[in-house]
């Protein structure tokens, strides 16, 4: 029998969706929040609200549609200024003001900007530490501005959360006096609640594409590390085995203006006699990014860093095998890839394909997709599950 509620009990969560926004995925990450805390939250009637949601809700099977609020929107602002507001922000804040006015008790997650205040309680998200492993591809400025970011938000927010265990020994590291506010919560991947659908092979059609190849699904960040899958495949074709590889994502990063690394790629697949056999879509539109994905043979992640890939839990979600850097994340993250390599040993990625492209299967494979999804669906339950535990603890406190 389920104990009666105190006063004190949780009553009304706010998502701040805008949270996400600077990031690629964002919005979706933010939708999959929103599903996996909905269900847990009508479990346990607690009101979800949607703070600053500019798009449309999707429906979903039996997830309910959270109340959404709009706050009035934010100025842009430059690294500079952002890390001053942070240093000064106060409680007239417009998200504390929001909460507020709508009486909600906790709001999450926050990433920057944590106000400070006894009647609404707030749970960050802290989504790595990637500019203390790899400081060169960040400027004095933006180091300076995540770390006083980040020790604000541990000084200052109830609870943070981190997507591993990796970042949570990061965390500590960091700030170990506010180690007991930090929670793992992994997140899922969005697919089951919005399951792909429609023509799969359409995309392959378009872009005429072969029908068996690898995907490497990354924007061309330099921390990415596509130059690795060309190599291996230099190496691959050297002993006549050729795999072909279509590489997506949004050709720019803002940390190499000149696109320096972009065009090293461009030079080193000509170089290798690879054009016809490395191609490169760039951004594509999201139902084409799905298709790639339910039809790739094989997804290869090359990154050297990640807090949580989203491309490996969407390639799990969906019953992809993968190949990974070996990166104690990716570790962490897909045990059963087939094959790790070193982040600088292009070999070791050539002999991990090479052993097992032969028997690789193109996709979709309803039957492994259909048992992927459900098992995505308990991890997105157990997501939900974890956040609202984080909410009430914050809540608490």
């Amino acid at each position: 029998m389920r104990r009666l509620r105190s006063e004190r009990s949780l009553k009304r969560i706010g998502l701040f969706t805008s949270a996400t926004n600077s990031w690629a995925g964002g919005r979706k990450y933010m939708r999959m929040m929103a599903y996996s805390l909905a269900h847990a939250c009508q479990g346990e009637g607690v009101e979800l609200h949607l703070l600053d949601y500019s798009e449309p809700f999707p429906n979903s099977v039996g997830v309910p549609h959270p109340e959404v609020i709009t706050p009035s929107p934010s100025d842009p602002a430059t690294t500079i200024q952002r890390l001053g507001r942070v240093v000064g922000w106060s409680e007239k804040s417009s998200l504390l003001g929001v909460a507020r006015t709508h009486e909600l008790s906790v709001v999450l997650p926050i990433c920057e900007e944590p106000f400070n205040a006894s009647d609404v309680k707030s749970v960050a998200w802290i989504p790595d530490f990637q500019h203390r492993y790899l400081p060169d591809l960040f400027s004095d400025a933006l180091r300076t501005y995540r770390d006083e970011t980040f020790r604000l938000l541990t000084e200052r927010c109830e609870r943070v959360i981190l997507s591993s265990r990796t970042a949570l020994d990061d965390f500590v590291n960091f700030s170990p006096a506010n180690a007991v506010k930090a929670r793992i919560a992994s997140f899922c991947s969005l697919f089951p609640f919005e399951p792909p659908s429609g023509d799969v092979f359409a995309t392959q059609r378009r872009f005429q594409l072969p029908r068996k190849f690898a995907l490497v699904a990354n924007q061309f960040w330099i921390h990415k590390n596509h130059r690795i899958v060309v190599d291996a495949l230099a190496k691959l074709a050297q002993t006549d085995i050729e795999i072909p590889v279509v590489m997506a994502g949004v050709p720019a990063d803002t940390r190499d203006p000149n696109n320096e690394n972009l065009s090293a790629i461009f030079q080193a697949i000509a170089s290798a006699g690879l054009g016809s056999k490395v191609i490169l879509l760039g951004r594509v539109a999201d139902t084409d990014w799905v298709n790639l994905l339910r039809t790739a043979a094989v997804v290869i992640q090359p990154s050297r860093f990640e807090g949580w890939s989203t491309i490996l839990q969407d390639a799990k979600a969906l019953g992809r095998p993968v190949i990974c850097s070996d990166i104690p994340v990716h570790r962490e993250q897909a045990p059963h890839a087939l094959g790790f390599f070193d982040c600088d040993d292009s070999d070791a990625l050539a002999a991990i394909l090479a052993a097992h492209w032969g028997p690789l299967v193109p996709g979709p494979d309803k039957a492994v997709e259909e048992r992927a999804l459900a098992a995505e669906l308990m991890c997105g339950r157990a997501f939900g599950d974890a956040l609202l535990r984080v909410c009430q603890e914050a809540y608490s406190s």
